[in-house]
Protein backbone atom coordinates (compact mmCIF):
# COMPACT_ATOMS: atom_id res chain seq x y z
CA UNK A 1 0.00 0.00 0.00
CA UNK A 2 1.33 3.39 -1.01
CA UNK A 3 1.27 6.12 1.63
CA UNK A 4 2.09 9.31 -0.29
CA UNK A 5 -0.19 9.32 -3.32
CA UNK A 6 -0.89 12.17 -5.76
CA UNK A 7 -4.42 12.33 -4.37
CA UNK A 8 -3.21 12.78 -0.80
CA UNK A 9 -0.74 15.44 -1.86
CA UNK A 10 -3.60 17.26 -3.55
CA UNK A 11 -5.69 16.93 -0.39
CA UNK A 12 -2.81 18.48 1.56
CA UNK A 13 -2.08 21.19 -1.01
CA UNK A 14 -5.11 21.73 -3.28
CA UNK A 15 -3.26 24.29 -5.41
CA UNK A 16 -0.59 21.81 -6.51
CA UNK A 17 -0.60 21.10 -10.24
CA UNK A 18 -1.74 17.60 -11.17
CA UNK A 19 1.47 16.81 -13.05
CA UNK A 20 3.57 17.89 -10.10
CA UNK A 21 1.54 15.81 -7.68
CA UNK A 22 2.06 12.81 -9.95
CA UNK A 23 5.83 13.40 -10.03
CA UNK A 24 6.35 14.43 -6.41
CA UNK A 25 4.34 11.69 -4.70
CA UNK A 26 6.47 8.67 -5.72
CA UNK A 27 9.69 10.61 -5.20
CA UNK A 28 8.70 11.54 -1.65
CA UNK A 29 7.40 8.04 -0.97
CA UNK A 30 10.68 6.45 -2.06
CA UNK A 31 12.68 8.84 0.17
CA UNK A 32 10.86 8.01 3.42
CA UNK A 33 13.17 5.11 4.24
CA UNK A 34 16.25 7.30 3.76
CA UNK A 35 14.91 9.74 6.35
CA UNK A 36 13.73 6.97 8.70
CA UNK A 37 10.27 8.54 8.49
CA UNK A 38 8.42 5.49 9.76
CA UNK A 39 5.52 6.88 11.81
CA UNK A 40 2.55 9.08 11.04
CA UNK A 41 3.84 11.87 13.30
CA UNK A 42 7.19 11.94 11.53
CA UNK A 43 5.45 11.90 8.14
CA UNK A 44 3.08 14.80 8.81
CA UNK A 45 5.82 16.99 10.29
CA UNK A 46 8.08 16.19 7.34
CA UNK A 47 5.41 17.08 4.78
CA UNK A 48 4.31 20.21 6.66
CA UNK A 49 7.82 21.65 6.58
CA UNK A 50 8.28 20.74 2.91
CA UNK A 51 4.92 22.26 2.02
CA UNK A 52 5.87 25.55 3.65
CA UNK A 53 9.37 25.67 2.17
CA UNK A 54 8.18 24.87 -1.36
CA UNK A 55 5.20 27.21 -1.26
CA UNK A 56 2.64 24.44 -1.21
CA UNK A 57 4.70 22.21 -3.54
CA UNK A 58 4.61 24.88 -6.22
CA UNK A 59 8.36 25.15 -6.82
CA UNK A 60 11.63 23.30 -6.21
CA UNK A 61 13.79 26.37 -6.71
CA UNK A 62 13.79 29.63 -4.79
CA UNK A 63 11.60 32.33 -6.31
CA UNK A 64 13.60 35.54 -6.53
CA UNK A 65 10.94 37.55 -8.35
CA UNK A 66 10.59 40.02 -5.50
CA UNK A 67 9.09 43.46 -5.48
CA UNK A 68 11.43 45.98 -3.84
CA UNK A 69 9.19 46.15 -0.77
CA UNK A 70 9.11 42.38 -0.26
CA UNK A 71 12.83 42.00 -0.93
CA UNK A 72 13.55 44.58 1.76
CA UNK A 73 11.19 42.85 4.20
CA UNK A 74 12.68 39.38 3.65
CA UNK A 75 16.36 40.42 3.61
CA UNK A 76 16.28 43.61 5.67
CA UNK A 77 19.60 42.96 7.39
CA UNK A 78 21.36 42.61 4.02
CA UNK A 79 19.44 45.06 1.83
CA UNK A 80 18.75 47.73 4.50
CA UNK A 81 17.09 50.40 2.35
CA UNK A 82 14.24 50.55 -0.14
CA UNK A 83 16.51 52.37 -2.60
CA UNK A 84 18.94 49.44 -2.53
CA UNK A 85 16.06 47.00 -2.95
CA UNK A 86 14.85 48.92 -6.00
CA UNK A 87 18.36 48.86 -7.47
CA UNK A 88 18.67 45.08 -6.95
CA UNK A 89 15.26 44.26 -8.41
CA UNK A 90 16.08 46.32 -11.48
CA UNK A 91 19.36 44.40 -11.89
CA UNK A 92 17.70 40.97 -11.90
CA UNK A 93 17.53 37.69 -10.01
CA UNK A 94 21.19 36.69 -10.24
CA UNK A 95 22.27 40.03 -8.83
CA UNK A 96 19.74 39.71 -6.01
CA UNK A 97 20.97 36.20 -5.17
CA UNK A 98 24.62 37.21 -5.23
CA UNK A 99 23.93 40.23 -3.03
CA UNK A 100 21.92 38.40 -0.36
CA UNK A 101 23.80 35.09 -0.38
CA UNK A 102 27.24 35.89 -1.77
CA UNK A 103 30.33 36.39 0.43
CA UNK A 104 28.75 34.51 3.33
CA UNK A 105 31.30 32.08 4.81
CA UNK A 106 28.64 30.55 7.06
CA UNK A 107 26.95 29.26 3.90
CA UNK A 108 30.26 28.32 2.33
CA UNK A 109 29.74 31.02 -0.30
CA UNK A 110 33.26 32.42 -0.57
CA UNK A 111 33.78 32.37 -4.34
CA UNK A 112 32.39 34.96 -6.75
CA UNK A 113 29.10 33.67 -8.14
CA UNK A 114 28.42 31.24 -5.29
CA UNK A 115 25.42 33.24 -4.11
CA UNK A 116 23.64 32.95 -7.45
CA UNK A 117 24.75 29.38 -8.11
CA UNK A 118 23.71 27.88 -4.77
CA UNK A 119 20.30 29.45 -4.19
CA UNK A 120 17.59 27.49 -2.38
CA UNK A 121 16.58 24.28 -4.16
CA UNK A 122 14.67 21.14 -3.41
CA UNK A 123 11.68 20.56 -1.18
CA UNK A 124 13.62 21.82 1.84
CA UNK A 125 15.33 24.70 -0.07
CA UNK A 126 18.94 23.68 0.55
CA UNK A 127 21.05 26.85 0.21
CA UNK A 128 24.76 27.64 0.02
CA UNK A 129 27.91 25.87 -1.19
CA UNK A 130 28.54 24.27 2.21
CA UNK A 131 25.09 22.67 2.31
CA UNK A 132 25.29 21.55 -1.32
CA UNK A 133 28.63 19.90 -0.45
CA UNK A 134 27.09 18.09 2.53
CA UNK A 135 24.07 16.81 0.70
CA UNK A 136 26.01 15.88 -2.43
CA UNK A 137 27.84 13.34 -0.25
CA UNK A 138 24.70 12.19 1.55
CA UNK A 139 22.67 11.46 -1.57
CA UNK A 140 25.57 10.59 -3.85
CA UNK A 141 24.90 13.22 -6.52
CA UNK A 142 27.29 15.85 -8.04
CA UNK A 143 25.39 18.84 -6.68
CA UNK A 144 28.37 21.19 -6.72
CA UNK A 145 28.82 20.77 -10.47
CA UNK A 146 25.11 20.37 -11.19
CA UNK A 147 23.16 22.27 -8.49
CA UNK A 148 19.98 22.12 -10.59
CA UNK A 149 19.78 18.38 -9.85
CA UNK A 150 17.95 19.42 -6.68
CA UNK A 151 15.12 20.61 -8.93
CA UNK A 152 14.57 16.98 -9.96
CA UNK A 153 11.83 15.57 -7.68
CA UNK A 154 13.77 12.37 -6.94
CA UNK A 155 16.90 14.18 -5.77
CA UNK A 156 14.88 16.94 -4.12
CA UNK A 157 13.10 14.30 -2.04
CA UNK A 158 16.34 12.50 -1.22
CA UNK A 159 17.95 15.78 -0.17
CA UNK A 160 15.01 16.62 2.08
CA UNK A 161 15.06 13.16 3.68
CA UNK A 162 18.82 13.35 4.20
CA UNK A 163 18.43 16.80 5.79
CA UNK A 164 15.70 15.45 8.03
CA UNK A 165 17.79 12.54 9.28
CA UNK A 166 21.08 14.45 9.43
CA UNK A 167 19.54 17.05 11.74
CA UNK A 168 17.79 14.59 14.05
CA UNK A 169 14.33 15.93 13.25
CA UNK A 170 12.57 12.62 13.88
CA UNK A 171 13.19 13.03 17.60
CA UNK A 172 11.46 16.42 17.55
CA UNK A 173 8.66 15.08 15.36
CA UNK A 174 8.12 12.23 17.83
CA UNK A 175 7.56 14.92 20.47
CA UNK A 176 5.21 16.85 18.11
CA UNK A 177 7.58 19.83 18.51
CA UNK A 178 6.93 21.94 15.43
CA UNK A 179 8.72 25.00 16.85
CA UNK A 180 11.88 22.98 17.47
CA UNK A 181 11.77 21.56 13.95
CA UNK A 182 11.16 25.02 12.46
CA UNK A 183 14.18 26.48 14.26
CA UNK A 184 16.43 23.85 12.64
CA UNK A 185 14.85 24.10 9.19
CA UNK A 186 14.65 27.89 9.15
CA UNK A 187 17.28 29.03 11.63
CA UNK A 188 14.51 30.82 13.52
CA UNK A 189 10.73 30.72 13.68
CA UNK A 190 9.91 32.53 10.44
CA UNK A 191 6.60 31.29 9.05
CA UNK A 192 5.77 29.29 12.17
CA UNK A 193 2.05 30.04 11.94
CA UNK A 194 1.95 28.91 8.32
CA UNK A 195 3.88 25.74 9.18
CA UNK A 196 1.37 25.01 11.95
CA UNK A 197 -1.45 25.31 9.43
CA UNK A 198 0.33 22.91 7.08
CA UNK A 199 0.78 20.48 9.95
CA UNK A 200 -2.93 20.56 10.71
CA UNK A 201 -3.72 19.91 7.04
CA UNK A 202 -1.19 17.07 6.89
CA UNK A 203 -2.78 15.40 9.89
CA UNK A 204 -6.11 15.48 8.09
CA UNK A 205 -4.74 14.29 4.75
CA UNK A 206 -2.70 11.46 6.29
CA UNK A 207 -4.84 9.99 9.07
CA UNK A 208 -2.80 6.78 9.30
CA UNK A 209 0.58 5.47 8.26
CA UNK A 210 0.26 1.87 7.18
CA UNK A 211 3.28 -0.29 6.36
CA UNK A 212 3.98 -0.04 2.67
CA UNK A 213 6.46 -0.75 -0.05
CA UNK A 214 7.44 2.65 -1.45
CA UNK A 215 5.89 3.48 -4.79
CA UNK A 216 8.28 2.93 -7.69
CA UNK A 217 10.75 1.41 -5.20
CA UNK A 218 12.22 -2.02 -5.68
CA UNK A 219 14.07 -2.07 -2.41
CA UNK A 220 15.03 -0.04 0.60
CA UNK A 221 17.43 2.19 -1.33
CA UNK A 222 16.86 1.86 -5.08
CA UNK A 223 14.11 2.67 -7.55
CA UNK A 224 13.25 1.52 -11.05
CA UNK A 225 14.00 5.02 -12.33
CA UNK A 226 17.56 4.84 -11.01
CA UNK A 227 18.17 1.46 -12.59
CA UNK A 228 16.88 2.49 -16.02
CA UNK A 229 18.08 6.11 -16.20
CA UNK A 230 20.11 7.15 -19.23
CA UNK A 231 21.47 10.41 -20.59
CA UNK A 232 20.61 9.15 -24.10
CA UNK A 233 17.08 10.56 -23.98
CA UNK A 234 16.32 9.71 -27.61
CA UNK A 235 16.78 5.97 -26.96
CA UNK A 236 13.92 3.99 -25.46
CA UNK A 237 15.25 2.25 -22.35
CA UNK A 238 11.96 0.85 -21.05
CA UNK A 239 12.53 -2.68 -19.71
CA UNK A 240 10.07 -5.47 -20.58
CA UNK A 241 8.16 -7.07 -17.68
CA UNK A 242 10.56 -10.00 -17.29
CA UNK A 243 13.51 -7.61 -17.01
CA UNK A 244 11.63 -5.53 -14.44
CA UNK A 245 11.41 -8.64 -12.25
CA UNK A 246 15.16 -9.18 -12.61
CA UNK A 247 15.87 -5.52 -11.86
CA UNK A 248 13.92 -5.77 -8.63
CA UNK A 249 16.09 -8.69 -7.54
CA UNK A 250 19.20 -6.74 -8.56
CA UNK A 251 18.03 -3.73 -6.52
CA UNK A 252 17.59 -5.94 -3.49
CA UNK A 253 21.12 -7.27 -3.95
CA UNK A 254 22.38 -3.70 -4.21
CA UNK A 255 20.71 -2.99 -0.87
CA UNK A 256 23.32 -5.30 0.69
CA UNK A 257 26.09 -3.32 -1.00
CA UNK A 258 24.58 -0.04 0.24
CA UNK A 259 24.34 -1.40 3.79
CA UNK A 260 27.93 -2.64 3.62
CA UNK A 261 29.28 0.73 2.47
CA UNK A 262 27.09 2.75 4.81
CA UNK A 263 26.88 5.68 2.40
CA UNK A 264 24.58 6.65 -0.51
CA UNK A 265 25.32 5.03 -3.85
CA UNK A 266 24.99 6.82 -7.19
CA UNK A 267 24.00 4.51 -10.04
CA UNK A 268 25.72 5.43 -13.31
CA UNK A 269 24.18 2.65 -15.37
CA UNK A 270 21.77 -0.19 -14.71
CA UNK A 271 19.53 -1.75 -17.34
CA UNK A 272 20.44 -1.09 -20.96
CA UNK A 273 18.13 -1.90 -23.84
CA UNK A 274 19.91 -3.48 -26.82
CA UNK A 275 19.82 -0.12 -28.62
CA UNK A 276 21.27 1.73 -25.65
CA UNK A 277 23.90 -0.94 -25.09
CA UNK A 278 25.03 -0.59 -28.70
CA UNK A 279 25.06 3.20 -28.46
CA UNK A 280 27.37 3.18 -25.43
CA UNK A 281 29.64 0.50 -26.86
CA UNK A 282 28.65 -2.26 -24.44
CA UNK A 283 29.64 -5.87 -25.00
CA UNK A 284 27.09 -7.87 -27.03
CA UNK A 285 26.61 -10.20 -24.05
CA UNK A 286 26.53 -7.42 -21.44
CA UNK A 287 24.80 -8.34 -18.18
CA UNK A 288 23.32 -4.83 -18.26
CA UNK A 289 20.91 -5.96 -21.00
CA UNK A 290 19.62 -8.77 -18.77
CA UNK A 291 19.12 -6.46 -15.78
CA UNK A 292 21.81 -8.12 -13.69
CA UNK A 293 24.50 -5.42 -13.72
CA UNK A 294 24.99 -2.04 -12.07
CA UNK A 295 27.78 0.51 -12.56
CA UNK A 296 28.03 2.78 -9.54
CA UNK A 297 30.11 5.04 -7.33
CA UNK A 298 29.94 5.77 -3.62
CA UNK A 299 31.89 9.01 -3.02
CA UNK A 300 31.04 9.08 0.67
CA UNK A 301 32.75 5.72 1.21
CA UNK A 302 35.82 6.01 -0.99
CA UNK A 303 37.44 5.18 -4.30
CA UNK A 304 36.30 2.37 -6.61
CA UNK A 305 39.35 0.40 -5.48
CA UNK A 306 38.37 0.76 -1.82
CA UNK A 307 34.77 -0.18 -2.63
CA UNK A 308 35.87 -3.34 -4.45
CA UNK A 309 38.16 -4.34 -1.62
CA UNK A 310 35.33 -3.88 0.87
CA UNK A 311 32.96 -6.03 -1.20
CA UNK A 312 35.59 -8.74 -1.70
CA UNK A 313 36.12 -8.95 2.06
CA UNK A 314 32.37 -9.24 2.69
CA UNK A 315 29.96 -12.16 2.32
CA UNK A 316 28.14 -10.54 -0.64
CA UNK A 317 27.71 -12.97 -3.53
CA UNK A 318 28.12 -11.69 -7.09
CA UNK A 319 28.99 -12.92 -10.56
CA UNK A 320 31.45 -10.21 -11.58
CA UNK A 321 33.09 -7.38 -9.68
CA UNK A 322 35.18 -5.04 -11.81
CA UNK A 323 37.15 -1.98 -10.81
CA UNK A 324 36.49 0.15 -13.87
CA UNK A 325 38.78 3.06 -13.11
CA UNK A 326 36.35 5.72 -11.91
CA UNK A 327 33.43 3.44 -11.15
CA UNK A 328 32.58 -0.08 -9.97
CA UNK A 329 30.78 -2.69 -12.07
CA UNK A 330 28.97 -5.46 -10.23
CA UNK A 331 26.66 -8.09 -11.66
CA UNK A 332 24.40 -10.64 -10.04
CA UNK A 333 24.07 -13.15 -12.87
CA UNK A 334 22.71 -16.35 -11.24
CA UNK A 335 25.99 -18.13 -12.04
CA UNK A 336 27.58 -16.16 -9.16
CA UNK A 337 31.12 -17.00 -10.30
CA UNK A 338 32.70 -14.50 -7.88
CA UNK A 339 34.98 -13.17 -10.64
CA UNK A 340 37.09 -10.14 -9.73
CA UNK A 341 38.79 -7.99 -12.35
CA UNK A 342 40.49 -4.64 -12.86
CA UNK A 343 40.12 -2.64 -16.06
CA UNK A 344 43.11 -0.83 -17.53
CA UNK A 345 42.42 1.69 -20.26
CA UNK A 346 45.03 1.84 -23.02
CA UNK A 347 45.32 3.41 -26.45
CA UNK A 348 44.46 0.03 -27.95
CA UNK A 349 41.36 -0.50 -25.82
CA UNK A 350 40.42 -1.77 -22.37
CA UNK A 351 42.44 -4.61 -20.88
CA UNK A 352 41.05 -6.68 -18.02
CA UNK A 353 43.24 -8.44 -15.48
CA UNK A 354 42.23 -10.85 -12.76
CA UNK A 355 41.70 -9.55 -9.24
CA UNK A 356 41.04 -6.05 -7.91
CA UNK A 357 44.04 -3.92 -7.14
Amino acid sequence: MTIITPERLQALAPSIRIDRAAAYAPALEAALAMGEITTRLRLVHFLAQLAHESGGFRALVENLNYSPEVLLAVFRARVQTLAKAQELVAAGKDVIAEFVYGNRPALGNINPGDGAKFIGRGFIMITGRANYTTYAALIGQPLLDQPALLENPVYAAQGAAAFWKQNGLNTLADADDIEGITRIVNGGVNGLADRQQWLARAKMAFPALAPAEPANSFSQYFTLDELTHTEHRTIDNTPPPEIVTTLKATAQQMDHVRTLLGKPIRVNSGYRSPSLNAAVGGAPTSAHMAGYAVDFVCPGFGTPRQICQKIVASDIRYDQLIQEGTWVHISFDPRLRMKQMTATFTANGTVYSDGVS
